[in-house]
């Protein structure tokens, strides 16, 4: 990332090695490490920073304001780009564009935003600066949100602009079929057990929490190698330090596992929500792959136990992730064996 923000300061209109695309499943830490990157350049004073999601591509005005903002001088972007609260339609924002010849494509987004932004790039907040601007929930992107996204990425309009995007597994195919075809890609997986303790050990160091050896592996364990589930174990052993002045003894530790499995049953029951149904639509599907010893299954198999837009919906959400040919799965193994402990009570309560 520290290569291609370089490239960003010194060349704006540089689109080497194609878009930077961060992807994962739900709570790996996408989002994450582009936060903390942002957050090791806090000192660089010739770094700004923005993070929005796929939404804020779809009004160029706004993107603008939130971009001047960023930059130190939103009144200085809005003038320069000019915005105007009176002004709607094709014209809005797109100061000179229609004298300039380009009345019939004013009204695309993408065309306006790029003569925007370009008439910013002399004023004195880009001087010596580079926003780094991450651009988050990129699966959810549209044509229209798509052709923005490569106006900031590779668009002649001459700022520096370092764009980072994150989102699920199939954003790379979601963005290829709106037409960005040139992606550096980093998928983030599972962490190692020896990772795990490691982000256990140095979390709970930066708030001036030591653990022992045995307690660290313990809360590891617990935490399944799924980095959302570290930082809610390291919150819950942060909680439990600050009431009880420390960790390691038997009542403390069983205080932290408890909260950070709550924590992880949360998040569990967050999943299901994002997909607009109730949990018990997804039973049938973890009772199969149970009974079969199965971890993962073809589309059209799954389709057929809980039908065809229950798939859908849990795909666009990340419940249920592609693989290896296409197969399907719970992508966090934990969130598998949750669902599959509980469709065993839900049919041992149905079946009472």
């Amino acid at each position: 990332m520290r290569r291609r923000l370089d490239i960003a300061l010194c060349e704006p209109n540089s689109a080497v090695n194609g878009l930077l695309l961060v992807t994962g499943i739900p709570g790996i830490g996408k989002t994450h490490l582009a936060k903390h990157f942002i957050h090791q350049q806090a000192e660089n004073k010739s770094v700004k920073s923005l993070v929005v999601d796929t939404d804020a591509l779809a009004s160029p005005e706004g993107l603008i304001g939130f971009i001047g903002e960023s930059m130190g001088d939103k009144d200085g972007f809005a003038k320069a780009a000019g915005i105007d609260d009176k002004v709607s339609g094709a014209r809005a924002g797109v100061a000179g564009l229609v004298s300039g010849g380009f009345t019939l494509d004013a009204h695309r987004p993408a065309l306006k935003f790029t003569h925007m932004l370009r008439a910013t790039k002399e004023l004195p907040a880009w001087r010596n600066k580079v926003l780094v601007l991450v651009v988050d929930e990129v699966q959810n992107t549209d044509a229209e949100s798509a052709s923005q996204l490569r106006t900031l990425h590779a668009g002649e309009h001459g700022c520096p602009i370092f764009t980072i995007a994150a989102g699920l597994q199939h954003s790379r195919s979601t963005l290829s079929r709106h037409g960005t075809s040139r992606m550096s890609c980093c998928e983030l997986g599972l962490l190692s057990h020896d990772e795990t303790v490691e982000a256990i050990h140095h979390g709970l160091a930066n708030v001036g929490v030591d653990i022992n050896e045995d307690t660290a592996e313990k809360l590891a364990n617990a935490a399944m190698r799924f980095p959302q589930h570290v930082h809610a174990h390291i919150k819950a052993a942060c909680d439990v330090h600050e009431r009880r002045g420390e960790v390691d003894s038997p009542q403390a530790l069983e205080e932290v596992l408890k909260m950070g499995r709550q924590a992880r049953e949360r998040f569990y029951v967050g999943r299901i929500n994002a997909i607009g149904g109730e949990a018990y639509t997804l039973y049938p599907l973890a009772e199969h792959m149970a009974n079969r010893r199965l971890s993962d299954l073809t589309r059209p198999e799954a389709e057929s136990i809980i039908g065809k837009d229950t798939v859908a919906a849990a795909i666009e959400h990340g419940v249920l992730t592609k693989g290896e040919h296409g197969l399907l799965s719970f992508g966090v193994p934990s969130f598998r064996s949750y669902m599959i402990r509980e469709a065993a009570a839900y049919r041992a309560l149905s079946d009472s």
